[in-house]
Parts: C-alpha cells; structure tokens; sequence
C-alpha cells in the first residue's frame, strides 16, 4: 500500500495520518504514508478506542454520508481516500492509491454540484463491462454549503464492509481523525426467505404490527396522541380490499412486484424506517415462482439530523447492531431473535452470497432482459437470411462478462439451463 502528498498548486493537500488496524492489534503506531510519524494528541488517541467488530455485527451499513464545513479537513480526507481528489488534480506519485482504488473504486469528477455543493464527482466500480456509481464527493469554495460531502451507496458501503473490512477501518479512522459528522447513514437487518418463512415474518404483517401495536415507536415516547405516519408502495390493492389477509399473504404467491411499508415522516423526523421484499426487488420477474429468496425482507433505519441537527457518532460505522431501531425495543426484538436463532457465521455467509448477486446480476437475469430489448431484433436479422454465427459476429462485444453471479445448475449444459430459464 502506497501513500504519498498530492499536490495542487492552489491548494496543497496533505496525507491525513492515521493508522488503520492499530485498534484491532494493538501494535505499535506505524504511519502508513510517506511523511512518517505521528502527532501524539486527542485526536490520534481517539483511534486506539473503538475495536472493530464486524464479525460479530448482523446488521450492516446500507448508506452512509457524511459532511464537513472545514475545507482544509475535507481536502486532507480526500487526499487519503482518493488518487483524484480534485477535478483535474493527480496525484504526484504513479505508483499510490487510495482507500477508494485499493476497493477497486474509481472517482469521475464531473461538470454539476450536488446537494446544494458547487463541484461533485461520482465514485464508480467496473461490474460487467459498464461503470456502477457507489458514491458521490462534492465540495464548495464557500457560501452556505462551504466545505465538502463524502457518500457511499448500499453496494459502496458493502464492498468495503464485505469485501474489504480493513479499508473500512480505515475510512472510519480518517472521518474520525479529521471529525467529519454524519448527515444520513442508512442501518440494514436482512431477514432470509427461509427465515421469514420459519419466523411467519411478511411485510404486511410487520407493517400491520407497526401500525397496531407500535412495532416502531420509542420506548422513550411519553405522549400518548402523537402518531407515526405510514405509507406503502407497491401494489396493496388485494390486501387493501379484503382479497388476502395480512395472516394469509404468501410472498412467493401475491404481490410478484413487490410491497414496501414506510413508517415516519421522512422529511421531518430523524428516524426514519422502510420494511420492503429485497428478494422480490433484487431478482424481479426472473426469480422462479417457487424461490424462497422471493420472501427476503429488509428491514432499514435511515438515520439523519434533519430535525434535531443531533450527532450520529461515526461509531455506527464499526457497530451498527448497537444504532438499529436504538431505543425502540419491540423491533430490536427482531434482531435479537435472529441473533438467537441463527449461528452468526452461518447469517455472515449468506449475506456476503446474497451481496454477490446484488452488486452482480444474475446470467439468467441477462438472457432475460436480451430477449425482451433486443428479441425483435435477432428475429428480424434471422428472418433476412443471417446465420445464427453472423448474428452473433455482428452483435457481440470483444470482451464478455467479466463478473457476475453464475446461477446456471452444475448438472445441465449452461445452454440447457439458460434456455430453460427464458423459455
């Protein structure tokens, strides 16, 4: 791992100190960019608290954004995240990288704002041949907003928290060092199919229990006439018209779209919770009828400052089961049942398969989507007398897929099985 100074020649930016596993190891401080030392102070000392647990976490970080008004802190930051801190700005050294590029993450700097900030850039990961934005980056020279934004996407977070929990760390320890504040930072508890089925867990009948028996309200909430405020997406027209019962709502039968519940007012309120089918929203139509992943719900608390300006510590980053539903003990139940019914490695294991098929797309899924967009197409180049080997010459790229999630069964022919998928 390379660190090196990046320099622009109006603004100097320097590596921000830190050290990225000392917490866990307890080893001697080693300073992981090339100017060597530390400063020993308060804010170097806050690094050797927190110890990273996210082998023992079975909720995780599904959005995160965090802010500064401190324009020497956010080009600090920046100059350990990314090789591209600026638009136009390299980095001195070939050979370095940041926490960004060690992920495998790009940064796209771009000609717009974003979020009221003047200059933004997108952070993106090559998935199959295309870009897939994970993060945004903005800052503005002054005015309102003066100061910059850092945010990750559900897919950014998990690539690090997953695949790369040691950046992770690290990400915490820069926020941390250069005391960035959280503005958003979204908590997710992930139910299986199987699990729900097993729990008798739907989303109608969660939603059903959070507008009935207060599923979702604070344990500290002391008057009686305030109201949660509910709404729904998708279709809910049987179970709105007395057609299926929340108790009798099977989701590998109803609803093939989809149902979401959304409790809180999201606008006004720091609290903020979705309970959606994820299974039916990740795999769509092509998920087979019968497919108990259809029956995955998620359960997400959006946290934020929006009406308090409270401080969300960035130790949620580290410790998120202790963040979800804080203080509203009858859904941390949820949590805690799962705890309690499953092994941790065994929730561990399938969340990191299921986050493959979310960053990736299944191949059958592909097939699928070719054959409604471009089906008229090859029928109508077969039609004029092309062979099947000069449609395919015609129509494929040089390169294939170079990741996805390969669902095609051990036993059959992939031929076989990608026919049987569409057909």
């Amino acid at each position: 791992m390379n660190r090196t100074t990046i320099y622009n020649t109006d603004h100097p930016l320097k590596s921000v100190q830190t050290r990225p596993l000392v917490a866990v190891l307890g080893a001697k401080p080693t300073p992981y960019c090339n100017t060597g030392g530390y400063e020993e102070s308060e804010k170097i000392n806050k690094l050797e608290k927190p110890s990273f647990n996210n082998q023992e976490s079975i909720t995780a970080i599904d959005w995160l954004r965090v802010t500064t008004n401190d324009l020497k802190s956010y080009r600090d930051t920046m100059g350990e995240l990314t090789t591209s801190p600026e638009r136009g700005v390299i980095a001195q050294d070939d050979h370095c990288t940041g926490i960004l590029e060690e992920a495998g993450m790009k940064v796209h700097w771009t000609e717009k704002g974003l979020h009221g900030y003047d200059v933004s850039a997108s952070i993106k990961i090559w998935r199959d041949n295309d870009y897939l934005t994970v993060g945004n980056i903005a800052y503005s020279e002054g005015g309102r907003n003066k100061g910059g934004l850092f945010e990750l996407t559900g897919v950014g977070c998990k690539v690090l928290q997953l695949e790369y929990p040691a950046l992770w760390l690290e990400l915490y320890n820069v926020l941390l060092l250069a005391e960035w504040r959280i503005s958003r930072v979204d908590i997710a508890l992930d139910l299986s199919g199987d699990y729900a089925k097993e729990q008798g867990y739907t989303v109608p009948m969660l939603f059903k229990q959070a507008k009935n028996e207060g599923l979702f309200k604070s344990d500290a909430q002391r008057n009686p006439l305030m109201r949660q405020t509910f709404t729904t997406a998708g279709d809910w027209s049987d179970l709105a018209c007395g057609n299926i019962s929340s108790e009798a709502y099977d989701p590998l039968k109803h609803c093939p779209a989809g149902l979401t519940a959304y409790i809180g007012n999201r606008k006004s309120s720091d609290d903020f919770f979705r309970v959606y089918e994820k299974g039916k929203q990740l795999l769509g139509a092509m998920a087979e009828p019968e497919s108990v992943d259809r029956g995955w719900i998620r359960i997400e608390h959006e946290m934020s400052r929006k009406a308090s300006g409270r401080t969300i510590p960035l130790d949620v980053m580290l410790r998120p089961d202790e963040y979800f539903c804080s203080g509203r003990s009858n859904v941390r139940t949820i949590m805690e049942q799962l705890r309690a019914h499953r092994d941790l490695q065994a929730i561990q294991s399938w969340q990191r398969a299921q986050f493959k098929r979310e960053k990736g797309l299944l191949l059958s899924k592909k097939v699928h989507w070719a054959k409604h967009t471009y089906g008229r197409l090859l029928r109508t180049l077969k039609d004029k007398g092309l062979s099947d080997s000069e449609i395919i010459d015609l129509l494929s790229r040089t390169s294939g897929l170079k990741e996805f999630v390969f669902d095609l069964l051990e036993e059959a022919t992939p031929a076989q099985v990608v026919l049987k998928e569409v057909a």
